[in-house]
């Protein structure tokens, strides 16, 4: 029976990632009204019954395939790397091509804007990974012995306006840095950050 569950849970798995594959390209091809849940059904080879029994609707999907596709590094990170190591991986990565994924979380956006239910759906998946950077930053500045003095709330927003800021630089095709000049940077703004902080607990 076990093994039954778990291959079924495998396939489940295969199915919703096929589902979230297929929705990335409708939305961004398409854009939010547009889409068609038949046209998704379609790529991914099923039935539009099979998304409505795993989806409420078209937001829903939409906000699953943001998180799929756009928010998901902290995810895929080593569970034993260091705080510090892990923000600067974050910062590096805001490099990466994401392809579909920046047109579909920029879609995602201004959808927002007309649909509130897509807002509310999207504002959680983005507090959920703010909260998750907010434990970080947390963890590398006890991994220097202080306790941060900075506003939080500024503190995420400056993160993102940061993340925000390069997916727009990306679509809009501006020149960018060297990986190498970027990583430097980042880093330098990072450990800039712990030492103030840092030097603050020690006063």
């Amino acid at each position: 029976m076990a093994l039954v569950a778990e291959l079924t849970h495998t396939g489940q798995d295969e199915l919703n990632e096929k589902l979230l594959h297929a929705a990335a390209e409708v939305f961004a091809e398409n854009g939010y009204e547009k889409a068609g849940v038949a046209e998704i059904a379609r790529r991914a080879g099923v039935t539009t019954g099979a998304i409505y029994s795993r989806y409420s609707g078209k937001a829903e999907l939409l906000v699953e395939a943001v998180d799929r596709h756009l928010l998901t590094q902290l995810h895929s990170l080593h569970s034993n790397a260091s705080a510090v190591d892990v923000l600067s991986h974050l910062g590096d990565h805001l490099l990466d091509d994401l392809s579909d994924g920046t047109g579909l979380f920029l879609e995602a956006v201004v959808a927002a804007k007309r649909d509130p239910e897509l807002a509310e759906r999207l504002r959680d998946v983005l507090q959920s990974e703010e909260n998750k950077l907010r434990d970080l930053i947390h963890e590398a500045i006890s991994q220097e012995g202080a306790d941060s003095e900075i506003d939080q709330l500024a503190l995420m927003r400056l993160a993102h306006a940061i993340g925000f800021g390069m997916t727009l630089t990306r679509t809009i095709g501006l020149e960018l840095p060297s990986r190498e000049d970027w990583t430097t940077v980042i880093n330098l703004v990072i450990e800039a950050f712990i030492r103030n902080e840092t030097e603050n607990h020690g006063d």
